[in-house]
Parts: structure tokens; C-alpha cells; sequence
């Protein structure tokens, strides 16, 4: 295995690198379980269930259902909550003196809401619930980490999609490098969350609250969110809880029964409104930070992403196509999808270009012992 200097990588993790090290943790096994909670949870919990279904379904394109995918389950109470405050906006200015209109109208966005907290309370506990491993199961991961090191030895950054803390377990596993995330780490900027007080650090507001590169090299960006990253309602207060203190305070439960004043900070949408979604604080600072690894990046590492994410898809494509000397890029996947004419597409490649092969390398064994096949060799010479 070749040792470079000061090298820079961008690596962008998708579903597909827990799926590698747990397969609990598969899109159709959360979502199976998500629908099996909400039928047992009591009050019509399996009439609810069948009816989030319908509706989710009821919004897809014909054919295409939401029984594999929890995003396009919990999503649709996302999609209706904004179409309802749209009709809202034009009540108000159609109807401005009938109250009884707009009180409808809020309670309707009000159930939404509900729904949407019901849902996504459950797909964050599935996930919290599913993605603890032992020492035998991460040790894998630990390796690939150790090879990413041992080939660049400069700025890491990593992009994770996941909500579940398994990388940065992995990360911290290894321990040889200092990690920052989008987490203060000093004892000064810790706070209490809420009405209820959780101990929380605080959010960084901006790139130049990260430390320098010497402090540490290694960086991990949560683009969508994670199930410790948590706001209140009011968008006050931003803050990384320990995982521990998630699970003890009850908070998935306390969300879906609507005693909290907290919120989690997930992107759990449809693709459609993704883009909006990240606009918003933390996930605009991290598609920043993470875009800046990019720019500073001549390899980028894609594991167990489907490139069918139009906002990590347009923060890709433009860094790529801004780029004369394109960036080497090894795409790890787990079978024949996405396929190079799927990844070249979602870059900005286009038929009338010359071939990818001089800049892009599949290997479709999954990101299990990944380091150990040619193209490895291949991305990291």
C-alpha cells in the first residue's frame, strides 16, 4: 500500500458504509420497523400507520411505492406541511378577515407536524436502536479508516449522509488523528438545551470556528444531520448531545408525544425539497466546510452513495465541472448501481466527452476489506 505526503482527500459516505458493517441498518429493514412501531404504538396505531402509507403514496409517481424507503414515508408529512403553509400565505391574502379559515388551516398544519414528529421520532430511535456494533463488527471499519490515513496525509474530510454515529465511532476508534466536527469541543462553549437543560456543545456557527489543519487534519461533516444534533423549537439554541444523553432523556419518545421543546436536526425529506432544507443552519455550513474539502481535494473517496441526492449532486457537479485537471475519484458500491454512466451523468459528464476512465474507478465489492482491491491501488498511486 503506497505512503504519499501531505496529501488531501474528500470522502462522501453514504447509506451504503453502515449497510457494509450492519446490515440492520438497511433502508427496507429501518422502514420495516418504523411502520411495525408506529402500528403498536396504540390509539389506531395500525390505522395511522396504513394511512401514512396511502398518503406518502398517494405523492410518489405512479409505480413507485414508500415501503423501502422511511424518507419517502416521513417526508410526505414534510411535503404537506409546506404546501399547507403556502395555502396559509394565500388565505391570509385572499381571505384576510376570516379567522375561522385561517384557524383551520393551522390546525391542519398542526397534525402534519405531529405526524411528521411521530414519524421521525421513530426512524431516529430505529436507527439509534440498530446501529451499535461490538468490537468484531467495527474492527473492519477500523481498517479502512487506518488505510485512509496511512495513503493521505493531509486534510481528510468526510461527508457522512448518515444520521447514526458509526463513523465517528470508527474515527475516534482509531484514535491517531484529531477529529472536529461540527461540535465545539471546549468545556466553554457547552451549554444547557432547552426548557429541560440536556447538556449539549454548542453547534460551530461558521467555517472559521473549525480549528486549523495542524490542530486537527481530520473532519467530519454530518450534511443531513445527525440523531445528537438537536435545536430548540423556537431556533434559539443549537447543540451536539452525548448519545447517551439522547436515549436517557427520552427524547425520540418525548418528541412523537410532543413534550419537548426540542427538535432534531435531520434532514428526513423528499428529494425535491432537500434543496431547501439545506439551506438552513447547521446543514448550509456543512455542505460549505465539506465543499471546501472538495476544492482542496485531487481524490475523492464515494462510499455506499447512490448519486440520487439532488442538493450532494449539484454540490459535486459543480466543484467538477469547475475543474480542468479533474479530481481522481473512486466510487465504492455494492453491486452494478449506480453505474459509471449514472455517476458521469450526476458529475456533469456528458456522451460528447472523452472516456472516465482516465479519472474514475468502480469497485462494485462494497466498502467490506475495500482497501484490499486493485482500484484502491489504482486511486491511491
Amino acid at each position: 500500500m503506497p505512503k504519499t505526503r501531505d496529501r488531501d482527500v474528500a470522502v462522501l459516505v453514504g447509506n451504503g458504509l453502515s449497510i457494509a458493517f450492519n446490515e440492520k441498518l438497511l433502508l427496507s429493514n429501518i422502514t420495516r420497523q418504523v411502520r411495525r412501531r408506529i402500528s403498536n404504538s396504540g390509539d389506531g396505531g395500525e390505522n395511522v400507520a396504513q394511512a401514512m402509507r396511502e398518503l406518502a403514496d398517494a405523492t410518489l409517481p405512479s409505480g413507485e411505492t414508500s415501503d423501502n424507503d422511511f424518507e419517502r414515508l416521513v417526508g410526505a408529512f414534510g411535503a404537506e406541511h409546506r404546501s399547507l403553509s403556502h395555502l396559509q400565505s394565500l388565505a391570509k391574502l385572499s381571505y384576510p378577515k376570516d379567522r375561522e379559515l385561517a384557524k383551520s388551516i393551522e390546525q391542519v398544519i398542526d397534525f402534519a407536524r405531529e405526524l411528521r414528529n411521530v414519524g421521525t421520532g421513530h426512524v431516529l430511535e430505529v436507527v439509534y436502536d440498530n446501529s451499535r456494533s461490538s468490537y468484531i463488527e467495527s474492527e473492519p471499519l477500523d481498517d479502512l479508516l487506518r488505510a485512509v490515513y496511512h495513503s493521505f496525509s493531509g486534510r481528510i474530510t468526510f461527508g457522512n449522509l448518515n444520521y447514526d454515529t458509526i463513523l465517528l465511532a470508527a474515527l475516534l476508534n482509531v484514535g491517531t488523528r484529531r477529529v472536529a466536527d461540527l461540535g465545539h469541543g471546549w468545556k466553554s462553549r457547552r451549554t444547557k438545551l432547552g426548557s429541560e437543560g440536556v447538556p449539549a456543545m454548542l453547534l460551530r456557527e461558521g467555517a472559521s470556528d473549525f480549528p486549523t489543519l495542524a490542530q486537527y487534519p481530520v473532519r467530519l461533516l454530518h450534511l443531513h444531520g445527525s440523531l445528537t444534533y438537536w435545536a430548540t423549537k423556537d431556533g434559539s439554541q443549537f447543540g451536539k448531545l452525548d448519545r447517551y444523553e439522547v436515549k436517557g432523556n427520552q427524547l425520540f419518545k418525548k418528541l412523537r408525544r410532543g413534550t419537548t421543546d426540542l427538535r432534531p436536526l435531520v434532514v428526513l425529506n423528499r428529494e425535491r425539497q432537500k434543496i431547501e432544507d439545506v439551506q438552513a443552519h447547521p446543514f448550509k455550513l456543512a455542505y460549505e466546510v465539506f465543499g471546501k474539502g472538495l476544492t482542496r481535494s485531487k481524490h475523492w473517496l464515494v462510499i455506499g452513495y447512490s448519486f440520487r441526492d439532488v442538493a450532494v449532486n449539484d454540490l459535486l457537479s459543480r466543484e467538477f465541472r469547475s475543474r480542468e485537471e479533474k479530481p481522481k475519484i473512486l466510487v465504492v458500491t455494492h453491486g452494478r448501481s449506480p453505474s459509471a454512466e449514472e455517476i458521469e451523468a450526476a458529475l456533469g459528464w456528458g456522451a460528447e466527452d472523452a472516456s472516465s476512465r482516465d479519472w474514475l474507478r468502480r469497485n462494485p465489492r462494497g466498502a467490506f476489506g475495500m482497501q484490499d482491491h486493485s482500484s484502491w491501488c489504482w486511486f491511491t498511486s
